[in-house]
């Protein structure tokens, strides 16, 4: 483990505390901010792209767009995602940008049926790649509604040209204890795809709209 269980607990209750993070109208969400040191993003010394499940469920769900195929449709229906789209009402999407757009800027995941993969770039691609979004592939069978569960609660690591990622691990009104937890989850997936740990120059935790609290490594 990068960081010791309490340290993330007592550096979460202090971004969440109301002294750190004044109360807002809406419920905030929580990141983990991981920065790095000695390292050439060009030559690509960091490049993650990762999905981690959260083991605790957010109270401010991700939100899924799917296009099953016909026999996942109800299976995909069960799990509420936020749209879902037939294989032809996708394909009545063409040419419609606005529309197109809204979509790409409301859902975090677009999780779409092998056989209309290809169809989903070429009409969801546009929008969804400036953004640093991407369709996911369903699984082949028809039961999909846990997977597509899954997907609400499941947040991405990725790193750009800059020497840090910034990564939803929950919402504020979750227990500390569970946040770190979430962050927990994250840092193992990032401790697996960087060469060392020592290239993490500092760790951090903040709400939306509070300060950022630096975490103890040790």
């Amino acid at each position: 483990m990068i960081v010791p269980k309490d340290n993330l607990i007592e550096g979460l209750k202090e971004a969440v505390s109301e002294k750190n993070n004044p109360k807002r109208k809406f419920s905030q969400s929580v990141n983990l901010i991981v920065t790095f040191k000695d390292v050439d993003m060009k030559r690509g010394d960091v490049k993650l792209r990762e999905i981690v499940v959260l083991p605790k469920v957010p109270s401010k769900s991700k939100k899924v767009l799917v296009v099953p195929s016909f026999e996942q449709l109800e299976s995909a229906k069960r799990a509420e995602p936020n749209v879902v789209l037939t294989k032809e009402e996708l394909q009545k999407l063409m040419g419609q940008k606005r529309i197109i757009k809204k979509y790409a800027k409301q859902n975090d995941w677009f999780l779409i049926s092998p056989d209309t993969m290809a169809l989903a770039g070429r009409i969801l691609g546009p929008a969804l790649g400036p953004r640093g979004k991407f369709p996911t592939p369903l699984p082949s069978g028809a039961d999909v509604a846990e997977y597509v569960t899954r997907f609400k609660r499941t947040t991405i690591v990725k790193t750009k040209d800059q020497p840090h990622a910034q990564v939803f691990i929950g919402t504020e009104d979750q227990k500390p204890e569970d946040l770190a937890e979430n962050a927990n989850a994250v840092l193992t997936a990032i401790e697996g795809k960087i060469k060392s740990t020592s290239i993490i120059r500092a760790i951090y935790v903040k709400t939306t709209m509070g300060k950022p609290v630096e975490i103890k490594i040790k």
